[in-house]
C-alpha cells in the first residue's frame, strides 16, 4: 500500500500539471489560430491571381512560342463588369470564328474552373469567407499606373483596413496588360512602300467582333492604339499596286506600257491621270492616246498634248478594275503595351488591268507636231491615279526599260 501512494500524483501535482497545460494551450492558440488565418491569406492571394488569369489569361501559357492564353479578354475584347461574368455567360453573346477575318469573338467559358463541391459563388468569396470587391474603373495607382480594373479582399476581419492578417489584399490589372498600341509597315510587289493604303484591325469589343481602320503614310507605317490583348488580325486594303516587271515601251519605243493591280476588297474606279516624266534626253509630251485594256480612255485629238505634271480626265464610262476576292491578312498575337507586326509584303496577282501611253512626240503644240521621243529609260518619278471623288486610288514610280 505505501509503495502505491508512493508512485500516484497528489493533488498539489495534479493541479500544476493542469495549469502548465493550460497555460501552454493558451500559449499555442493563438499562434495556431495565427497560422490558420495566414494560410487563408495565401490561398486568398492565389484565388486572386487566378481570377486576374481568368480575366487576362495566363502569359506563360505558349503554343510554338507564341502567347496562347488571353482569358476573357482575349475572347471578349474587354473586361467582365462582374466576376460572374467569368463563370456564366447570361446575355453576354456566344463565341463565334470569322475565317475571313482570322478572328473570333465572344464568351466561351466559363474561365474559372470551381473545385470539386464549390457552389456557385465560390469565386466571390475569397479563403476568410467574406466576397471579394471588384471594380472595373479605371484610375491611376501610386507609381502612376493606369489601372484597368482591381479586385479587394478586406482580409480576415472582413473590414475596410486593418494591419497583418487584417490588412486588405488588392491586386491590380494595368492599362499595359490589357490593351495596346500596334504598328507595323506594309510594302507593295516590288518592296516600295504602300502609301495611302486602307488598314484594318480586326478584334473584339465587347464581344462582337469589330474592325478599325487606318491609312499608312509614305513609308508605309501604320498605328492602331487600344487594340485589346488577345490574337488579332490585320489586313490591307492597297488598292493599285504596279505590277513588277510590267513596265515597257510596247510596240513602239514612243510608246510606254505598264499594269496595276487591285489587292483591295472593293472595285476601284479611275478617272484622272497624272505622271510626271523626265526621258533620258529632251521633253517629251504625250500627243496620242491612253489605253486601258485596250480600249481608249482620253485623246489628244482636238485637244492638248498631255505634259509631265499635267492631269487628264478619262472619258465616261471611267475605266474600273475589279475587287480581289482575297486581300492580304496577317494574324498576330497582341501581348505587350507596345506590339510590332512584322513587315506586311503584299503577295500574289491581285486583278489586273493593262494601261498603254501611246505617241509621245519631242514638243509641245498641236497633236501631230514633233517627232517620236524614245522612251526608253525615261523617268516616271510620279504616276497618280484618282477616282471620280478625287481620292487617290494608286500611285507609283518606275523606270523604263
Amino acid at each position: 500500500m505505501r509503495m502505491q501512494r508512493e508512485k500516484g500524483l497528489s493533488l498539489i501535482e495534479v493541479v500544476i500539471i493542469l495549469a502548465v497545460m493550460v497555460v501552454l494551450i493558451a500559449l499555442l492558440v493563438p499562434s495556431t489560430v495565427q497560422i490558420l488565418t495566414g494560410a487563408r491569406r495565401n490561398v486568398t492571394l492565389d484565388e486572386m491571381e487566378n481570377l486576374k488569369k481568368a480575366m487576362i489569361g495566363d502569359p506563360s501559357l505558349k503554343t510554338s512560342g507564341v502567347r496562347s492564353g488571353f482569358g476573357y479578354l482575349g475572347d471578349m475584347g474587354n473586361l467582365p463588369s462582374t466576376l460572374d461574368d467569368l463563370v456564366t455567360q447570361g446575355a453576354q453573346p456566344a463565341y463565334a470564328f470569322n475565317s475571313s477575318k482570322g478572328v473570333g469573338a465572344g464568351w466561351r467559358g466559363p474561365y474559372i474552373t470551381l473545385g470539386p463541391g464549390s457552389d456557385a459563388a465560390s469565386h466571390r468569396v475569397d479563403a476568410f469567407g467574406n466576397d471579394y470587391t471588384y471594380s472595373g474603373t479605371d484610375y491611376v495607382n501610386g507609381q502612376g499606373q493606369t489601372v484597368d480594373a482591381k479586385v479587394v479582399s478586406l482580409g480576415a476581419d472582413g473590414v475596410a483596413g486593418g494591419t497583418g492578417n487584417d490588412e486588405d489584399v488588392t491586386l491590380e490589372t494595368l492599362r499595359a496588360e490589357t490593351t495596346a498600341t500596334v504598328t507595323g509597315y506594309g510594302f507593295g510587289l516590288d518592296g516600295t512602300p504602300l502609301s495611302v493604303a486602307t488598314v484594318t484591325m480586326n478584334y473584339p469589343a465587347n464581344g462582337t467582333l469589330t474592325s478599325s481602320t487606318t491609312a499608312t503614310d509614305s513609308a508605309g507605317f501604320y498605328q492602331f492604339t487600344n487594340i485589346p490583348f488577345g490574337i488579332r488580325s490585320v489586313s490591307f486594303n492597297p488598292r493599285l499596286l504596279l505590277v513588277p516587271g510590267s513596265v515597257r515601251t510596247g510596240s513602239a519605243t514612243n510608246n510606254v506600257e505598264f499594269r496595276v493591280a487591285n489587292f483591295s476588297t472593293s472595285d476601284i474606279t479611275v478617272s484622272t491621270f497624272v505622271a510626271t516624266f523626265a526621258p533620258t534626253t529632251g521633253s517629251a509630251f504625250l500627243r496620242s492616246n491612253i489605253l486601258w485594256n485596250s480600249g481608249t480612255v482620253w485623246s489628244c485629238a482636238g485637244g492638248n498634248p498631255m505634259g509631265s505634271g499635267e492631269q487628264v480626265s478619262f472619258t465616261l464610262p471611267n475605266p474600273i478594275v475589279v475587287a480581289d476576292a482575297t486581300p492580304p491578312l496577317t494574324r498576330v498575337a497582341v501581348d505587350a503595351s507596345n506590339v510590332s507586326v512584322p513587315d506586311i509584303v503584299i503577295k500574289g496577282l491581285g486583278t489586273e488591268a493593262r494601261i498603254e501611253l501611246i505617241g509621245f512626240r519631242t514638243t509641245d503644240g498641236s497633236c501631230a507636231a514633233g517627232t517620236a521621243r524614245n522612251m526608253s529609260g525615261a523617268n516616271f518619278s510620279d504616276v497618280t491615279l484618282r477616282d471620280p471623288s478625287t481620292n487617290i486610288v494608286g500611285q507609283f514610280s518606275f523606270v523604263v526599260p
